[in-house]
């Protein structure tokens, strides 16, 4: 359905609409979520609006990235779902009977809802981390987030022909905005230095020779972090950050961050022997386990302490 049959039955028909938020790879697991749902059948579109464009704090990677296309939300199926026009009739009923939004929240962003797919009319708002959304459509998922290699820098082509030749472990170290500010009380002081260190002699252990491959957004740091078996991959900038997670993948083992960004790099990862290390708690805010299902071989806390062991 195109967006002007859409808008001719706003408000008037049921239907989802997926709301994507933040960076690349919590858009990611909003498409996931959509691919799901129209896999189930569902009338569903997604709001690449709200969060995104002149006002949003974010770029909408999706199609500017990967061969994919999905069907558009409007703003006035949006405002219908939401109940938020700002027309004045609707201003004062709201005033005076309140709202009458038809949004379903997600209720932990870490845990599986499996009542998202029982829902026929709704906005849908959360973060969906977890492949159990979208288990149903994980191979199709597979052939749309591919990467373009052929408009790659240079430097990033050399980096992926080392990778293949050596035993690869990326090492995702987000700093920045993780160490101060906003997100500082849900993500950080999750990854610490026992993690890392932990997860570094882990991979050693079961690998022998093995070189780790380092992932940050902080340059500075990164450089200053290489060592022997440490190389810091520094070919990506702000606008071209696809580019690390497209390396990534590329790797053949992989040590995450609490970070959505590198459990994509390495669920694109295609090898079924992976070990993929993650820290034992993903958000401050949630107790969450569901973000681990399929892909965290391993888990290890801030103390250092393996904590768990197999899918």
């Amino acid at each position: 359905m195109d967006i002007a049959a859409q808008t001719e039955k706003d408000g008037k028909e049921k239907m989802l609409m997926v709301q994507m938020a933040g960076g690349m790879g919590n858009q990611m697991f909003a498409y996931a979520l959509y691919k799901a749902l129209q896999e189930a059948g569902k009338d569903v579109y997604m709001d690449d609006f709200t969060h995104y464009g002149e006002i949003g704090r974010y770029d909408n990677h999706l199609e500017k990235i990967f061969p994919l296309s999905y069907q558009k939300g409007t703003r006035a199926a949006y405002n219908d779902l939401t109940d938020s026009s700002l027309l004045l009739w609707h201003r004062v009923r709201r005033k005076l009977f309140g709202r009458k939004e038809k949004v379903y929240q997600e209720k932990d962003a870490l845990t599986f809802e499996e009542a998202v797919f029982a829902q026929k009319d709704a906005c849908l708002v959360g973060y969906w981390q977890s492949e159990r959304y979208f288990e149903s459509v994980k191979e199709k998922l597979r052939q749309e987030f591919v990467f373009d290699w052929a408009h790659f820098p240079k430097e990033a082509l050399c980096f992926r022909e080392r990778m293949e030749r050596t035993n690869a472990v990326s090492l995702h170290v987000r700093r920045g905005d993780y160490l101060s500010g906003k997100f500082a009380p849900i993500y950080g002081g999750i990854c610490t230095q026992a993690y890392y260190e932990s997860a570094k002699r882990y991979m050693a252990e079961k690998l022998g020779d093995c070189v780790f491959y380092l992932f940050t957004n902080d340059a500075d740091w990164g450089r200053a972090a290489e060592g022997e078996n440490v190389v810091f991959v520094d070919c990506a900038g702000e606008d071209n950050a696809y580019v690390d997670m497209a390396l990534m993948s590329c790797c053949r083992h992989h040590i995450l961050a609490n970070s959505s960004f590198s459990w994509w790099g390495a669920w694109l990862n295609p090898r079924q022997d992976k070990i993929v290390a993650a820290p034992d708690k993903w958000l401050n805010t949630s107790e969450g386990t569901d973000v681990y299902y399929g892909l965290c071989t391993v888990r290890i806390n801030g103390e250092g302490e393996v904590t768990r062991e197999g899918l």
